[in-house]
């Protein structure tokens, strides 16, 4: 017995380490602080994507009735094109922003270059298709298919090289611009690293013209072919799916948010099959994915991590220990609105031999039916970018562009998943029963859990 609680607890401190360690370095905080950075900016072009596609839509919105009812669909647009339509080139801006600041630099100037080395690696000519269904090249341009989030592989990719490469460059006194100290320290600064950016526009600038002249192929098609493409085609598997929210409820289970720390891989590549699938509701194509990242808020994160409102909903019915229903009282609204902290720590459900079982397994029921689901047409595929925050049922409704089955496929998830967790608690109930005078120790957060933000 005391063997197997020394391994225990060896396994949870080396998992914790590496998790942390992994959460902490430097280029998947930049991402991760990215993207945290720009929720404003995703949350006002997710409102009026909902306002286009659910209240406007000429077709099938609530408010098809108002005369003309296509011109106010003007306003969401051009709001759209100065939030996620540009989001690549303000995700290239925060990426190197935050990484120069973890090597000590201002982060400034850092961004300025890492956007100026994005604009370097994308193509100069642009096929572009007339309304006369003319085909032409046009230069000097920037099309939403680059800037849009569908850019933001080749955003974060570029971001973390280019500013790795100016902060190792700038390091040496070699390549630095000494100034008299009466010039102002703004100008200084800029003079510092003018060499050492000269020297990292002009290698990414080698490698573009090297890519077309050998492959035939500008680096964003490269980076679509070797890694988008494959990236989202292997979330839109059951199994690649599956997988990722195994491992997201997994770490929760030792008190890590897995969402958050997986955030940096998985949310470029949610971004991306969302706004593929914005790009064919606007053709009128059929939607080709199934998984986005409103799916995964919609379907598998109600509540917070773990579909934790199923647990909220078991307790309730079959809890017959007055700290676990209390403490659910006070977790409650927050778990309404998916922030699952409060009752993660607060039973806990982490570090929890009972809880953790249906943590991880009730997600993957989740995802399995809404996946199903969709795959087979019973409910449409999600297209609209809802706050992470939308309660269940609303959230469902929403982010399928107005489809009351998205409502009815929640429920039926939120079914299933309190069935799962109701033998676990009264599996706890059995626990108190047996040991009443330890509850209260048990209701104490764990020192281990690492404390990260985030609601899923």
């Amino acid at each position: 017995m005391h063997s197997e609680k020394s391994f225990s607890s060896r396994f949870i401190e080396a998992l914790s380490i590496f998790a942390q360690k992994v959460s902490n370095q430097k280029h998947i905080m930049a991402i991760r602080d990215a993207f945290a950075a720009m929720i404003p900016i995703t949350i006002i072009a997710a409102f009026f994507l909902l306002v286009n596609n659910v209240l406007l839509d000429p077709k099938s919105g609530l408010f098809k009735f108002i005369p003309n009812v296509e011109h106010w669909l003007g306003i969401g647009t051009q709001i759209y094109n100065g939030t996620l339509g540009i989001m690549a080139l303000m995700a290239a801006f925060l990426i190197g922003n935050f990484l120069a600041k973890s090597y000590g630099m201002e982060g400034r100037v850092e961004g300025i270059i890492a956007v100026a080395a994005y604009v370097v690696l994308i193509p100069a000519n642009v096929p572009v298709t007339s309304t006369a269904g003319k085909a032409f090249e046009a230069s000097g341009v920037l099309t939403q298919d680059l800037t849009s989030p569908t850019g933001t592989f080749l955003a974060i990719i570029v971001a973390l090289i280019s500013t790795t490469l100016l902060c190792k460059f700038s390091q040496s006194k070699r390549l630095k611009i000494s100034m008299p100290e009466s010039v102002p320290p703004a100008i200084a600064k800029s003079f510092n690293i003018l060499i050492p950016s000269f020297l990292v526009l002009t290698i990414l600038g080698i490698v573009e013209f090297s890519a077309m002249s050998i492959f035939h192929m500008s680096i964003p098609d490269i980076i679509v072919k070797v890694l988008q493409t494959p990236l989202v085609g292997g979330f839109q598997t059951l199994p690649g799916i599956l997988l990722y929210v195994f491992f997201a409820g997994f770490l929760w289970v030792f008190g890590i948010h897995g969402a958050f720390v997986l955030g940096a891989i998985s949310g470029p590549v949610l971004l991306t099959s969302l706004q593929q699938n914005i790009d064919a509701i606007n053709a009128g194509q059929t939607l080709p994915n199934i998984v986005t990242q409103p799916f995964l808020d919609a379907y598998v994160y109600m509540g917070g991590g773990g579909t934790i409102i199923c647990l909220v909903i078991a307790i309730f019915i079959a809890s017959k220990r007055p700290d676990h229903r209390m403490i659910t009282k006070f977790g409650l609204i927050p778990s309404i609105f998916n922030v699952s902290e409060p009752l993660m720590f607060g039973l806990p459900v982490v570090f929890n031999p009972i809880y953790g079982i249906p943590l991880v397994i009730a997600p993957l029921f989740s995802t399995t039916l809404a996946y199903i689901a969709t795959s087979i047409g019973w409910v449409a595929p999600t297209y609209i970018l809802t706050p992470w925050v939308t309660p269940p049922l609303i959230s469902g409704y929403l982010a399928t562009g107005g489809d009351i089955r998205g409502s009815i496929l929640q429920v039926i998830i939120i079914v299933v998943g309190t069935l799962i967790y109701l033998p676990f608690v009264i599996a706890a109930n059995r626990t108190y029963t047996m040991e009443p005078k330890t509850q209260t120790e048990k209701t104490e957060q764990p020192a281990e859990a690492l404390n990260l933000e985030g609601g899923n």
